[in-house]
């Protein structure tokens, strides 16, 4: 599900580490304008070939099936199957991620707006959702994605909603059928307002419209903040690799459905940077903050 570089022990001299923020425009416009690249090293990658091949390729027949009977292949084999190569993809890329307030998470239709740093955030959101706890995710995506090489095979899975950003009726079909899988599925459906990576800390702009389906879909909006996942496509030294998933307080329906779409978008906003001011620097052990729980499987520590 992503491109994978091969790196040798040379990169393993690099100055700075995870905690050091990168700051070299070059490496932003490196990591933005190219293919999204992660770094692993070449023994691993090696060693993991072959697996990466037959995911991908059963991906592609699964898809080829389920065009000539989607029915083939059950909507829970096919969330369960997803999830759990995404958290073979978090083992390949030696990632861990530190969960804080997933209680947040209501177990309904809502609306996960987050920041978007790189490639990797759907498989984080994966990796996250509990099956038990909370409703499966489904994500609003660009259309793009459904013809790209590697992604295609894996975007027709789960309840993933196609949107071109060019094409008015394309939008409004998008925005109707994500608020379907929100109202009468039930998913837990993710936006990332920005429309685009950012590829650094730093967030860009909101889509003014993008709390649109929000509003239609009368569903609580839940913040998420995501920390560091773009240093995953920079180089940097080898070793355990942690990001962070800020679950913000829930924004209720009650509260923004008479507000203008611009207003919400705004508010989003400013809890998902709230969050990431506040929580950019957060180290648990330093702290002494134990966690609620360890699951290993997932490479998730709940806190």
């Amino acid at each position: 599900m992503l491109f994978i570089f091969m790196r040798g022990n040379s990169m393993a001299k690099l100055k700075y580490t995870q905690e050091e923020d990168l700051k070299t425009p070059e490496e932003f416009i490196e990591a933005k304008t190219k293919k999204e690249t992660a770094y692993v090293r070449k023994g691993k990658f090696i060693l993991n070939f072959y697996n990466i091949w037959r995911t991908i390729r059963k991906a592609k027949k699964i898809t080829k099936k389920i065009k000539l009977d989607p029915n083939l292949y059950s909507e829970e084999w096919r969330y369960n199957w997803v999830k759990k190569k995404s958290k073979k993809v978090l083992q390949l890329l030696n990632v861990y991620v530190d969960v804080i307030g997933v209680e947040n998470w209501l177990d309904r239709g809502v609306i996960l707006a987050s920041n978007h740093q790189s490639n990797i955030d759907p498989i984080l959101m994966l990796a996250v959702n509990d099956f038990s706890k909370q409703q499966p995710v489904s994500f609003l995506a660009k259309k793009e994605l459904w013809t790209q090489k590697i992604f295609k095979h894996f975007m027709n899975l789960i309840d993933n909603v196609p949107m071109d950003r060019n094409n008015p009726r394309s939008v409004y079909n998008a925005v109707k059928e994500a608020k379907d899988l929100v109202t009468e599925y039930k998913r837990s459906l993710v936006i990332f307002p920005e429309g685009t990576r950012s590829a650094k800390q730093e967030m860009n702009e909101f889509q003014p419209a993008s709390m649109k389906i929000a509003q239609m879909a009368y569903a609580p909006i839940i913040p998420i903040t995501i920390i560091d996942s773009y240093k995953l496509f920079v180089k940097r030294p080898k070793g355990q690799f942690r990001i962070k998933i800020i679950f913000g307080k829930p924004m209720m329906p009650e509260k923004f459905i008479s507000l203008k779409t611009e207003m919400v978008t705004r508010n989003v906003f400013k809890e998902i940077k709230k969050n990431m001011d506040k929580y950019i620097d957060w180290d648990p052990k330093k702290l002494g903050i134990k966690p609620k729980l360890v699951n290993k499987k997932t490479r998730c520590t709940y806190y």
